[in-house]
């Protein structure tokens, strides 16, 4: 039987292939699958956008490995500074949209019990951590994402999108002027987008190394967003708040 030659069934056989490890030539796929370089590039350029594929000259390499899985960096992480800029932002009453990641779980430890308060988060850690502190507490369900430990997918953004909330507290991947905020993975993107785009208003937690660099996939232009945290040196901070970000120094 003939095998399909759509671009669906070839970026199924090249995703096989990468995931095994294997780097990608476009002359040879273009020749194994009987179409033109373009359509072997376009593919590719499909596989690099879901994050699957890193294309280089003259093909694609599998995707580089990300940083290890958020579960493995908490104990180790010192993010004290940070939290403490951030713990003025919230009061009690107030609905706060809590995304996952290292420095939003100690934020999230180190809260005040807030009894007319709700947090909603889609990271089990942070939940645990908030409904320890005896504060009101709603987990978003969704697949687990290995990366950032926080549930994910269409019913994740959705639940996110019903609900009416005052502040999203935001981890920070890379924070770039040009690019704006942006994620590893392309569904914690989602989420977030989903937080930002159903809270009043957004505070995003970064460290200095964090500042001007760009993750695989866009979240949000930085003109969209309100508050940044940052143990940065304020000479590193000016075209940020060029672009109307309020930045609190840690």
């Amino acid at each position: 039987m003939t095998r399909p030659n759509t671009p669906e069934a070839r970026q199924e056989a090249l995703r096989h292939r990468l995931d095994a490890g294997e780097a990608l030539s476009l002359s040879a796929l273009s020749r194994e699958f009987g179409v033109s370089p373009d359509s072997i590039r376009r593919d590719l350029k499909a596989l690099e956008s879901q994050g699957l594929a890193r294309c280089i000259r003259g093909g694609a390499l599998p995707p580089q490995p990300l940083a290890r899985a958020t579960l493995d960096r908490l104990p180790e992480m010192d993010h004290a500074a940070l939290t403490a800029a951030a713990l003025p932002l919230i009061a009690d009453g107030m609905v706060v949209f809590m995304d996952g990641g290292t420095t939003i779980a100690a934020l999230a430890a180190a809260l005040p019990r807030l009894p007319g308060a709700l947090i909603v988060t889609p990271a089990p850690a942070v939940a645990l951590a908030t409904l320890r502190r005896g504060t009101p507490t709603h987990l978003i369900g969704g697949r687990l994402s290995p990366s950032g430990a926080i549930a994910v997918g269409s019913d994740s953004t959705r639940a996110l999108s019903r609900i009416a909330a005052d502040l999203a507290l935001l981890g920070v991947c890379g924070i770039d002027p040009g690019f704006g905020l942006s994620a590893e993975d392309s569904d914690e993107a989602a989420v977030k987008r989903a937080m930002l785009d159903a809270a009043h208003r957004s505070a995003l937690l970064s460290a200095a190394a964090k500042l001007g660099t760009r993750s695989r996939f866009h979240v949000a232009p930085c003109v969209a967003l309100d508050i940044l945290i940052t143990d940065a040196p304020t000479e590193a901070t000016p075209a940020y708040t060029d672009l109307g970000m309020e930045i609190r120094h840690a």
